[in-house]
């Protein structure tokens, strides 16, 4: 077997091998320089194979090092290599690999984004970790370490922003009371927290 062409597809950085003169594999580019892949080179359905994988998961491996500048999911990680044309099986290995070295680890990345985001109740946490893919048990998990006490202080500091600068009316607890209700906090939470702003007429449930 001979490798007859290499020509660059219509992603950047990706390019297709043909070997003689049909369509073998695409490659990422740098892959395919890892290889040494090069026209008019011989080579066998296996060798070719396994190179091609091989090098494939050495290259999908570095860009999770570029991806992990900052702090990413398992999934996002996923899903970026797969938009660069990367296959599900490369992906797979590349990733696995990268959780062995301890740089994907969405049990530590949930319990980072609980802790960063203080002013996100644990109905929106959840909500943005779920559409991150990150599982169910690890999610249940991360949110453990919010205590009652701990969404009712999320709750006051988002209250004590959004009042900022505000006139203290009946129109404006109204008006704090639904948007801490849309941010996720329970109406036990909210309720005491609006009693925090003493308004005369308005009417705050409860006793």
């Amino acid at each position: 077997m001979v490798i007859t062409d290499i020509s660059p597809q219509k992603k950047k950085g990706r390019y297709n091998i043909y070997v003689d003169g049909e369509f073998f594999s695409g490659i990422d580019e740098l892959a395919l320089l890892q290889a040494g892949f090069k026209v008019g080179k011989e080579v066998t359905k296996n060798e070719l194979e396994e190179k091609v994988i091989e090098t494939s998961v050495r290259s999908a491996f570095d860009k999770i090092m570029d991806l992990l500048l900052y702090p990413q999911s398992r999934r996002e990680i996923s899903n970026k290599l797969y938009k660069k044309g990367y296959s599900k099986d490369v992906i797979e290995r590349a990733i696995k690999k990268a959780e062995e070295y301890g740089y994907i680890n969405d049990s530590e990345y949930a319990t980072s984004l609980v802790e960063s985001k203080k002013q996100k109740s644990k109905l929106e946490l959840k909500s943005e970790l779920m559409k991150k893919g990150v599982a169910s048990s690890i999610i249940s998990e991360a949110l453990e370490s919010v205590s009652s006490q701990d969404e009712k202080e999320r709750a006051v500091e988002v209250a004590r922003k959004y009042m900022r600068n505000k006139e203290v009316s009946v129109k404006t607890l109204a008006s704090l009371n639904g948007y801490l209700l849309r941010k996720g906090f329970g109406y036990e939470i909210v309720g005491k927290v609006i009693k925090n702003y003493k308004v005369e007429d308005f009417d705050y449930g409860g006793d």
